[in-house]
This record gives C-alpha cells, sequence and structure tokens, in this order.
C-alpha cells in the first residue's frame, strides 16, 4: 500500500507530508485548496512529466516522494525480476528537480521516468477526473478487456508485437524487389565495382590508426634521432658520478649523509642504463627511405577509399558485407524475391494463428467481464442495465492483435443498445468506471486504488451507493478518494482535510488528518450551505458518520 507521501516547493505546498494507512482513506477539501495538486505530486512519483512553472520558488528544489509497503509475493516477485530490491517489502520513489538537473531514484538507486513508471504500474492504479472520457473513446475498450484478461494477454500481446515488427521488416526487404532488368543490371555493375576496390584495398580493422602513427614516426625520424642524441649528451655531462665520489670522502665523518650517497649512487646507475637504452634506440629510426614510401603510400590509399565512408572503417566494413549480400541476391533476383514473397506468407500466417488464439481468449473473457459488470452496474443503481462487448475483426493485424473492442449499453428499460460513447451522461460515465475499476481490482493485484473526485455529476442516494462501492472496494485495497460529497466522506476509515491559508502574502496549502470529532466537522461543512456550522447540521454529520459506520458493521 501506499503508507507515505512527502511534498516540497510544488505549486502551493509549502512543504507536507502524509501517512496513508489501510482501507479508505478520504481527502476533502474547499474548492481549490490544493485536492488536485495532492494528486498531481503522486503524479510526479509515477514518472508523468514536470512542468517547471509548477515549482513554487523557483530558487528552491521540487521535491517529491512516495513509499509504499508490500505485501504481495507475486508483487514483490516482479519487482525482483525487475532489480528492485526490497527485501524489507519497501518500495520508496524520490524525485528532485531544480534548475541544472532532474534527480530520480528507487531504493536510493538511480534510474529513468520509464523505470518508474514500469514499477508503479505495479503497485497502483490512478482514476484521474477525466478518465471516464476514456469511455467515450472506442479505442480505449480493448484496454479495459484485455485490463481484465491480465497476465495470458499481454503474454499474447507481446508475442504478436514481435511478430508484427518481423513482418513489417519482410515487407521493407520485398519492396526492394521492385526494379526491372536494366536496373537490376546497372546494379550489379555498381556493386561489383565498388566490392572490387574494398577487395583491392584490403581492409583491416585498426590498421589506419598503426599506419598513421608508422608514418608520423618514421617522417620525423631525423627530429627522434637528434633530441636522443641531446638527451644522451646531456646525460653524460650530468656529473653525477662525480658528485656522488666526493659525498663518499666524507662519509666517515658525517655518516648521516648515507642515504643521499646512496640515492646520488643509483641515480648515476640509472642515468647509465638510460644512456645505453637511448643508444639501442638509434637503430629504430635508421630505416630505409622506401619503407617510409610503402607506409605513405598505403596509407594515402587507405584514406582515398574511406572518403566515400565518412572516413569511417568501421562503416566501411559493414558496408562491404551489406553490399556482399545484397549481390547475392541480385545475381539470383528472382529466386530471392519468391523466396523474400514465401517469408512473408508464413509469418501472415503465423501472426494470424496468434491473432485468433488472442481473439478467442479475448471473446470468452469478454462473456465473463459482461456478467461481473453488469452485478457491479447493478449495485450502483443501474437496475435494468443490459452490457455487451462487441469484438469485430479489423482488416489488418497490429500490435494488439486483430481485434476492434466497442462496450455497447442500455442504463433504462426499452431503451436499445448503444455504444457507451453515444449514450451516457457525465455522472452516468463516472458510475460506468467505478464499477469497470471495482471489475479490474478484483482481478488483479494492484494494492493501491486513487480516484479523484470519482462522485463527479452524482449526489443524492446515487452518491451514497457509490460510498458503499469504494468501501466494498477497500476491503481488499487501500482506496484513497478525492471527494466532495458527505456521502462518500461519512464512509472514511481515514480522513485527511486540504486548507488554504496565506502566509507572508502567499498562499499556502496544507494537510491535515482528522480525528472523530474532526471528521464530523468536516462532513458538516460538506453538507452545510453557509460558512456557519450549526448545531443542526453538526448534528446530521454525526449521524451521517455513525450510521455509515454502524451500517458497514453489520454488511
Amino acid at each position: 500500500m501506499l503508507s507515505e507521501l512527502s511534498i516540497k516547493n510544488f505549486a502551493l505546498i509549502k512543504e507536507a507530508n502524509i501517512n496513508f494507512k489501510d482501507n479508505l482513506n478520504i481527502i476533502t477539501g474547499e474548492t481549490g485548496s490544493g485536492k488536485s495538486i495532492l494528486l498531481g505530486s503522486v503524479n510526479l512519483c509515477l514518472g508523468k512529466r514536470f512542468n517547471r512553472d509548477m515549482m513554487r520558488d523557483e530558487n528552491e528544489e521540487t521535491i517529491a516522494s512516495v513509499v509504499f509497503d508490500v505485501n504481495d509475493k507475486a508483487i514483490l516477485d516482479k519487482l525482483k525480476e525487475m532489480d528492485i530490491s526490497c527485501e524489507d517489502g519497501r518500495v520508496i520513489i524520490y524525485r528532485k528537480i531544480n534548475k541544472d538537473k532532474n534527480t530520480t531514484k528507487i531504493n536510493d538507486i538511480p534510474c529513468t521516468l520509464n523505470k518508474i513508471k514500469e514499477v508503479t504500474d505495479l503497485l497502483l492504479d490512478v482514476y484521474g477526473q477525466h478518465d471516464s472520457e476514456d469511455l467515450r473513446r472506442n479505442s480505449m475498450h480493448l484496454n479495459f478487456l484485455d485490463d481484465y484478461i491480465g497476465a495470458e494477454a499481454d503474454k499474447q500481446k507481446k508475442i504478436i508485437k514481435e511478430k508484427v515488427a518481423e513482418l513489417k521488416s519482410l515487407i521493407e526487404e520485398y519492396k526492394t524487389f521492385n526494379m526491372d532488368e536494366s536496373q537490376r543490371l546497372r546494379e550489379i555493375d555498381l556493386l561489383t565495382y565498388e566490392l572490387n576496390e574494398l577487395e583491392e584495398i584490403d581492409l583491416k580493422e585498426g590498421e589506419e590508426d598503426e599506419l598513421s602513427d608508422e608514418y608520423k614516426r618514421l617522417s620525423n625520424a631525423k627530429n627522434i634521432i637528434d633530441s636522443i642524441y641531446r638527451t644522451k649528451e646531456i646525460l653524460s655531462e650530468s656529473n653525477v658520478g662525480m658528485a656522488a665520489k666526493e659525498l663518499k670522502s666524507v662519509l666517515k665523518y658525517d655518516a648521516e649523509r648515507e642515504p643521499i650517497y646512496k640515492n646520488l649512487s643509483d641515480l648515476e646507475s640509472l642515468s647509465r642504463d638510460l644512456e645505453r637504452e637511448l643508444e639501442n634506440k638509434i637503430d629504430d629510426y635508421n630505416v630505409d627511405d622506401k619503407i617510409l614510401y610503402d607506409v605513405e603510400n598505403r596509407l594515402n590509399a587507405i584514406r582515398k577509399v574511406l572518403m566515400k565512408y565518412d572516413n569511417n572503417i568501421d562503416k566501411a566494413l559493414k558496408e562491404f558485407k551489406e553490399k556482399s549480400d545484397r549481390l547475392l541476391i541480385l545475381n539470383d533476383y528472382e529466386k530471392n524475391k519468391t523466396l523474400a514473397k514465401e517469408k512473408i506468407d508464413a509469418k501472415e500466417k503465423e501472426l494470424d494463428k496468434l491473432c485468433e488464439a488472442l481473439s478467442s481468449l479475448r471473446k470468452t473473457k469478454a462473456k465473463e467481464f459482461e456478467e461481473k459488470l453488469i452485478y457491479e452496474l447493478k449495485d450502483l443503481g443501474f437496475l435494468d442495465v443490459r452490457f455487451n462487448v462487441d469484438i469485430t475483426k479489423k482488416d489488418n493485424p497490429t500490435e494488439d492483435g486483430y481485434d476492434d473492442c466497442v462496450f455497447y449499453i442500455s442504463l433504462n428499460t426499452g431503451e436499445k443498445m448503444m455504444p457507451i460513447s453515444e449514450v451516457a451522461s457525465g455522472g452516468e460515465l463516472s458510475r460506468i468506471m467505478l464499477s469497470i475499476k471495482t471489475v479490474l481490482s478484483n482481478n488483479y493485484g494492484k494494492e493501491t486504488l486513487i480516484f479523484d473526485e470519482i462522485d463527479q455529476g452524482i449526489s443524492g442516494i446515487t452518491a451514497t451507493k457509490v460510498a458503499k462501492k469504494l468501501k466494498k472496494i477497500s476491503r481488499n485495497h487501500q482506496v484513497i478518494c478525492i471527494t466532495h460529497l458527505p456521502q462518500i466522506a461519512c464512509m472514511a476509515d481515514n480522513h485527511y482535510m486540504i486548507t488554504k491559508n496565506v502566509e507572508d502574502n502567499r498562499t499556502l496549502t496544507n494537510v491535515y488528518e482528522l480525528d472523530m470529532d474532526g471528521m464530523i466537522k468536516e462532513i458538516g461543512r460538506l453538507i452545510g450551505t453557509n460558512e456557519t456550522l450549526t448545531d443542526k447540521v453538526l448534528a446530521n454529520a454525526k449521524e451521517l458518520k455513525e450510521t455509515a459506520l454502524k451500517d458497514w458493521e453489520n454488511v
């Protein structure tokens, strides 16, 4: 579960630390107090992009971190597979942003934003205010169905994605077989010429650098020899031996100078060794002019050829291989064209079988999904609801297979089934999405679910039904819900209030965890129609809270 959220220098929040708990965590506050900012800070820890305009003080760093306490062994195993070490079951995600750089870590190990997304996708699901609009996009319906199916669909789609990429590569290869005989012969002539040139020069990896160094050495042989002679002369005139001999003559009077004498003696010996070594090196530079001529010619020939390959020998060697392969294809053009087409046909058949298997799986699971979703929708007040997952076949397969999927629904008696995008209002979409999330939450292992104003467009009895649904989900999952409805707030196991104040002429958002008395006052504020909490409103709030607790205890 998400146990801690820390924020610093983010929008209206100067600094805030929240300790979330099990079951249903409710967040309330006045409009504009910063509830959405709180969700934004969570999203920051989920790897979402950061807009620097959201820095409260641009001269300070923005920090956001979350701590997850993971109890699910399956999730821990997956994290281990992703090289995330969390022996104590803790996953700490940390982001720090300042003017110069961004720092992102998981359990104190630097990582990429993509890595954060992969990890947090295992741990929680966030339903934002506008996510219900995904239901209006038919293209998203297949994703909901695949989320319901889970790992089995993911595994098959991964294989299909690989096969689609392979098919695209084969099709691109086949497109190269589009020339007439005259074009083929011209390309053969050109390739033959280029390959002959490369074969004649017989390029070897690293040879150019070796020849370049050798040319520099040989072309500067006279300067090197002169320098060696001058060095020898300086060494021989250094009189180190005479200095050692002079000091040795007084050692019997001053034994403390023995170390200096020893160093001088060693230096004399080293000087003589260096002279001999330099003498031996002179022969290395007494070279025949022909050797220099041969090195220079070989180097020039290599560089002339490499000019056609961006002076890059690795590129030249790579192109030699590619040109050789291409020439083999052109020399037996029709046969290779037929083989290329046969590869495409075979890959298409292989892909078709995979897509058919995935489609069959989806159609089977769609029936389960329909039944479960109808049950949840009825529980939220859609008593005469009908729901259908319509799966059709595309003309060509994609990375998701060849299925198209559209959710059809009828919310009232006598209405015909129509796509959700055409019939549902905002409040209805919120309830449908909550039902979908309920079905999905029972089907995958994410421990935390976050809802940002799932109550949009609802009130009254419907709000109570939504509240009970959230409470029900929180039996098996940690639920964090941002709301403005008292019917939902009264269900809280843990209640947090966001306030907005002015300090030092700047607006500041703070977050407080409420005790029971504070919960009742906040529920009263949500009920009330004016700024004053009357005794009547507080009594109503207390009754609402006590009834919620009592009803839930009896469930």
